[in-house]
């Protein structure tokens, strides 16, 4: 197969056609009487200048050829990123359409506070969307690639795309934080009035805590994006960090579901002794609680290497 870099055949046969045509006028010219010695080198460099000249002008029809392509190519991924951008933008007006029919529902007694809250957020996570998709094609357009997510990537002439999708997430991040917020103070006011149980708070903190560890681990990519590309640390040393804080979130995650999946073994063992479960029922939250602890275990591991990786970075 052809290096795509190569000069075609056919701009090759031109090229050796036309060289043999130069040295056959210029061998006419030697034989010739009175041909000086110092022609010969002339002629040399005449012949040498024509191959030269020959492949610039070669060269110079392949970069064309590879940089239509290459263009062609960008043109090709933005167009695909313009696709998702028109999806986003159509799957936030829908959601905005659905806040406002909730909202007047809400108004008119026919829906609860918990749904407005939900497409409040479905609204948040939408425009998150728009704005990521946004920020690829702009990418695409100016680097004529894929958008580069991670946080060692290089700046786009001079903007930081990686630290602008963060930023977004982070505020859609936000919007969940506060309804998880809400659902836990509904959830602790259920158990005080008496129409729930401990165990409704316990659910209600555990997804309280994993947004608000997301939010923590969004912040913290923020912190170590700006260190790089400060120059504070380099991208190996970047990299880590990710790692460390990504290994630290699953962690924090994962202890507090664990304690819900401790409480819903006991709760279920409670049942199957009244006959108001079966068997098979506990055997499945016992299987649960020993995957969840399974993947802290790993995490665990996980923060233990990277921390010794780090170590060894920072040493040197």
């Amino acid at each position: 197969m052809r290096d795509k870099h190569e000069p075609h055949d056919a701009f090759i046969d031109r090229l050796e056609s036309q060289i043999i045509s130069e040295v056959r006028q210029r061998n006419r010219q030697i034989d010739a009487p009175g041909w000086p010695m110092r022609s010969r080198l002339k002629l040399a460099v005449a012949a040498i200048g024509l191959v030269l000249v020959s492949m610039g002008v070669g060269g110079a029809v392949v970069a064309a050829a590879y940089q239509a392509q290459s263009d062609e190519q960008r043109d090709l991924l933005a167009a695909r990123y313009y696709l998702s951008l028109d999806v986003a933008k159509s799957r936030l007006e829908i959601q905005s359409a659905e806040l406002r029919t909730t909202e007047r529902r809400v108004a008119a007694g026919m829906a609860s506070n918990d749904e407005l809250r939900e497409a409040r957020v479905k609204v948040a996570l939408a425009g998150v969307s728009v704005k990521w998709m946004q920020s690829f094609v702009d990418e695409v357009r100016l680097t004529g690639r894929e958008p580069q997510d991670g946080l060692s990537a290089s700046l786009v002439s001079g903007r930081d795309f990686v630290t602008e999708r963060l930023n977004a997430t982070a505020e859609g991040t936000k919007v969940s934080l506060d309804v998880e917020m809400a659902r836990m103070r509904d959830a602790q006011t259920k158990v005080e009035i008496g129409v729930a149980d401990r165990y409704t708070v316990a659910v209600a903190q555990a997804q309280l805590i994993e947004v608000q560890v997301a939010l923590e681990t969004l912040q913290r990519k923020l912190a170590i994006r700006q260190r790089f590309v400060k120059g504070e640390i380099d991208a190996v040393q970047t990299d880590l960090r990710v790692l460390e804080a990504e290994a630290e979130h699953r962690l924090k995650v994962l202890k507090p579901k664990i304690d819900l999946a401790q409480q819903q073994v006991e709760q279920t063992a409670r049942r199957v002794s009244v006959g108001a479960a079966q068997n098979i029922d506990l055997a499945e939250v016992r299987l649960r609680l020993q995957q969840l602890e399974a993947d802290l275990a790993k995490a665990q591991l996980d923060l233990e290497i990277v921390r010794k990786r780090l170590s060894g970075k920072d040493d040197k």
